[in-house]
């Protein structure tokens, strides 16, 4: 019995043996690709991805999208994007991911009724890397009236001094006028 029990342990130990190399190289993999997608990232225009206006918005990638462009009177918009390329800084061990966002919101004749530099300051730092970014906006229409308006995002990277913006057009209506369409 000691005979079987001692073989078991020895290959156990070496099984152990041969897979923490194997974790190991797996690990370095995992951090060099995640370096590689730093320097992608940080070589590529700033932008926006999956800019999209919601009825609901869960977590990163998860949204109910809104069918179009009409909005209820009195109520409000969302908004969901990923900021695209968004300079990271390596200092030492440390990453570091910092932009900010405008709203902008115009009538149909170009004017503008709002206008809300840095609404979004993102800074952040970390000891791992932040690959994945996500913002939501949300716009309170309060008493404007029906109509065409505008509503842009400007993204400003504030390590990389780079910017970039997003315009939906969106039109207020009536209550009584989302009531009759359903």
């Amino acid at each position: 019995m000691t005979k079987y029990r001692n073989i078991f342990i020895l290959i156990a130990v070496l099984i152990a043996i041969c897979l923490i190399p194997t974790t190991l190289i797996a690990e370095e993999t995992v951090k060099e690709l995640k370096e590689r997608i730093i320097d992608i990232q940080n070589k590529g225009e700033l932008g926006f991805r999956n800019f999209t206006r919601c009825e609901n918005i869960i977590t990163y990638g998860s949204y109910v999208q809104a069918t179009d462009n009409k909005v209820k009177a009195g109520t409000k918009l969302l908004f969901y994007y990923e900021p695209e390329n968004v300079f990271t800084n390596r200092r030492g061990k440390t990453f570091q991911i910092w932009y900010t966002q405008d709203l902008i919101v115009k009538d149909a004749d170009g004017e503008e009724l709002l206008n809300s530099p840095d609404l979004l300051n993102f800074n952040y730092q970390t000891i791992t890397p932040v690959l994945d970014l996500y913002a939501t906006n949300s716009l309170d229409l309060g008493n404007l009236p029906p109509g065409k308006y505008e509503f842009i995002a400007v993204i400003h990277d504030k390590l990389k001094k780079t910017s970039a913006r997003m315009s939906y057009v969106f039109e207020i209506v009536p209550a009584e006028a989302m009531v009759e369409k359903k």
